[in-house]
């Protein structure tokens, strides 16, 4: 039960002069009916939020004034409100939130735009690009690092929580936000946040592979925020390629948690598993060799995905027992792949040649006589038909691609 406030006719008796009018006030009858306003408020919020743990000592009260002030149920109540984002105020209300000059700190914009009620996530992501593209123009160097001591992705999922968009994740449908927040969230040891999203976004599959509405939740979405945070395992921007460790154990984690047999999660498990496999393979070199176990496992998953060309070439790459059995195979079951090589895109050409390539080299390492220069006769085809001489500038500029096979042969 709610206990009401005492009237103000009630505090101006006996604190007031007995005038016919109310008001104005001076300054010290003004100050004195604020205090007596205010010690009413309290005690009343008190009864409704009451001590949750003893009162401190008189010893305690007499050596920390703060201490107490901080265990006080009502400055934790009234705290927790004024911290609210939504209640933030403006710095400078005449902010133009449209316009952000280096002038402008881009945290005072987004804190003016909040308490406003302008925030969306389309300047929300625009928040965390300006962010980031400062910290690039800074210095290239430990931006993830210091995109985590900015603190931006706490801003922003502060607000998303403060305004209740998290709770449908309908703001994920913002293709812009979601790439940028999962980096921060990550930068700022906030990671679990973005699983629980696709644990939300998986236990909603059905639901999700019925919708097509541009600009809602789709299937998309799941796949997205899924690659989104596998790829942040890699910590990505690092100058030199980095072990796959642990972009294996997230798809691992993330296979775990979505349901078997539905369109949407296999579909987002096969593109992130695709990525993945070209990592492993063709964007290899260089690369530390990762973990049997995590390997062996991200295999398994994709075995049932229907990729013979990637699962043949990731035998040529394991870790420490490699081997060219499938790759051979793969080669025999396609005798006139050569000539079909004109009429693929280009990111499959590219993935074909390396498989061949890898394939050439295993065998002159481990004197396979026989089919060498079985293999050796579809490299020369191969060029032949690109019209690549040794390698020209065509397939040099193909063989940069970062674009992964989506489908096998």
């Amino acid at each position: 039960m709610v206990v009401r406030t005492p009237p103000l006719s009630s505090l101006k008796r006996g604190l007031l002069p007995q005038i016919h009018h109310p008001l104005p006030l001076n300054r010290r009858e003004s100050q004195q009916l604020l205090e007596s306003i205010t010690s009413s408020f309290r005690k009343n919020l008190d009864r409704e939020h009451p001590w949750e743990t003893d009162e401190p000592s008189a010893n305690t009260k007499a050596n920390s004034t703060e201490s107490t002030t901080n265990h006080c149920p009502t400055d934790r109540h009234l705290r927790a409100i004024l911290s609210n984002p939504l209640f933030a105020r403006s710095r400078d209300a005449n902010v133009n939130i449209s316009t952000h000059t280096p002038r402008n700190n881009p945290f005072d914009v987004f804190d003016s735009a909040v308490s406003r009620g302008l925030m969306t996530t389309r300047r929300a992501a625009g928040f965390l690009a300006t962010i980031r593209s400062q910290l690039l123009a800074e210095s290239p160097d430990n931006v993830r690092q210091r995109m985590g001591a900015s603190g931006g992705g706490l801003r922003v999922l502060r607000w998303l929580r403060a305004s209740g968009q998290e709770k449908d994740l309908e703001f994920l449908s913002d293709p812009a936000l979601l790439k940028l927040i999962v980096p921060f969230l990550y930068a700022e040891g906030l990671q679990e946040v973005a699983w629980d999203w696709l644990a939300q976004l998986a236990s909603r599959a059905i639901e999700l592979e019925f919708k097509i509405t541009p600009g809602k939740l789709n299937a998309q979405t799941l796949s997205k925020l899924m690659s989104a945070i596998i790829d942040e395992n890699s910590e990505p921007g690092s100058p030199s390629p980095i072990n796959l460790d642990g972009s294996f154990a997230a798809l691992a984690r993330a296979n775990s948690m979505v349901p078997r047999e539905n369109l949407v999660t296999t579909a987002a498990v096969k593109n992130s598993w695709a990525r993945l496999s070209w990592a492993s393979t063709v964007d290899a070199v260089g690369r530390p060799k990762p973990s049997v176990a995590l390997f062996e496992n991200f295999v398994d998953i994709g075995r049932p995905l229907n990729f013979p060309l990637d699962l043949a070439h990731l035998d040529l790459h394991h870790p420490t027992t490699p081997t060219h059995s499938a790759a051979i195979e793969y080669l025999r079951l396609r005798r006139q792949i050569a000539q079909d090589m004109s009429n693929m895109k280009p990111q499959l050409q590219q993935r074909v040649l390396c498989l061949v390539l890898d394939a050439a080299e295993r065998l002159n390492q481990t004197g396979q006589l026989a089919e060498a220069p079985w293999v050796e006769r579809i490299r020369s085809a191969i060029y032949e038909r690109l019209n690549l001489g040794v390698l020209n500038l065509q397939i040099g500029e193909t063989l940069n691609s970062s674009i992964p096979i989506q489908k096998g042969l």
